[in-house]
């Protein structure tokens, strides 16, 4: 049920908050930077924010926990829109986010305690870092998934992708509170999905989730995977946690370092992320989105299997480190690779 009422609540939401948007121009335009062709409301964002709130509302405002998830996640909500109409300086982004991973780390009791075994020496317990850990995954997180929202569908799915696995997880552990808090964010996603992933009958988004939408689901997913991986009934390994968040991490990681070795920031904006890549070799939108969410998809289930046959937390992570390393030479290299593959793709 927790899925369906967030399923219900986002198709009702959204074609209201499109309207909305429309009337009062709060609209993302194309330019150069953008790969849209067409100015598109960016409220899909907010209409998840409406049916998770409402949802979470009615399931969980008994737990004292509740508050402080609902005040952060308001706050990064507020920052997203925030930013979506008037683009802020990264020191407030950044302000605002680190404080509302500090309010769940701190009041909701959501922490990393441990990384588990990753180097095969032990597990490796936080202590004192904990908290700013905890305050550096989260904020890391949020903005890997929002850096990933370039394409019509791609975020959404990676979201959704990383959002059934660790439901999986979750069910399988008996963390109901986790689960329901899960079915409800993969309704959401799914109804946002249905105005804005690509279909044959229609050629491109009628919505974006906006920054508020993608800072807001990568909050909640860090919160989701943390509760899966501490505490005394968690069973997963942090290192099998890093698989369902795989292609967002390798692409938000290589394009940081591939940026600082080229001399600008790693917050500078630009077109070298993967799916821009993959366009230049002259594949198609849909054939990018569906190839993207097929990788993370079999990245999901490596961990996920990791997981259940026992795999050594070592294994897993140093498994994760060495895709990495074959997917950043990759993506830097990337121009060579085309000169190879371009002249196929215009054979066939």
């Amino acid at each position: 049920m927790p899925l369906i009422f967030g399923l219900i609540l986002t198709l009702l939401a959204t074609p209201a908050l499109i309207w909305a948007a429309h009337h009062y121009g709060f609209l993302d335009h194309p330019d150069e930077r953008k790969h849209h062709q067409a100015a598109t409301p960016t409220v899909g964002g907010l209409a998840m924010a409406f049916a998770i709130a409402v949802c979470a509302a009615w399931q969980f405002s008994e737990h004292a926990a509740f508050w402080a998830m609902f005040a952060a996640t308001f706050m990064i909500i507020v920052i997203g829109f925030l930013d979506d109409w008037k683009k802020l300086p990264v020191t407030i982004r950044f302000a605002i986010q680190g404080a509302a991973a500090l309010i769940v780390s701190v009041f909701a009791g959501v922490q990393l305690a441990h990384l588990g075994d990753l180097f095969g020496t032990g597990t490796i317990v936080l202590g004192a870092a904990s908290i700013p850990l905890t305050v550096f995954a989260v904020v890391g997180m949020a903005n890997a998934l929002n850096l990933s929202d370039g394409m019509d569908g791609l975020a959404g799915g990676l979201a959704l992708i990383a959002t059934g696995f660790i439901a999986a997880v979750a069910y399988l552990s008996d963390m109901a509170i986790t689960f329901n808090g899960l079915l409800i964010l993969g309704g959401a996603l799914i109804g946002f999905l249905l105005f804005n992933m690509r279909c044959p009958w229609r050629k491109c988004a009628k919505v974006f989730m906006g920054d508020s939408g993608s800072l807001m689901l990568g909050f909640l997913l860090a919160w989701a995977a943390i509760r899966v991986t501490q505490g005394e009934r968690s069973s997963l390994p942090p290192a099998a946690a890093l698989w369902f968040f795989a292609i967002p991490l390798w692409d938000t990681v290589s394009l940081m370092l591939r940026r600082v070795l080229k001399g600008k920031s790693p917050f500078h904006p630009g077109r070298d992320h993967l799916h821009h890549i993959l366009l230049r070799v002259g594949y198609t939108d849909s054939q990018v989105v569906r190839f993207i969410l097929l990788v993370a998809l079999t990245c999901g289930l490596v961990g996920f299997w990791g997981w259940l046959r026992g795999v050594p937390d070592v294994v897993l992570f140093y498994g994760f480190l060495g895709m990495f390393a074959l997917y950043f030479a990759g993506v830097r290299n990337a121009w060579k690779l085309m000169r190879l593959i371009v002249p196929l793709n215009r054979r066939q």
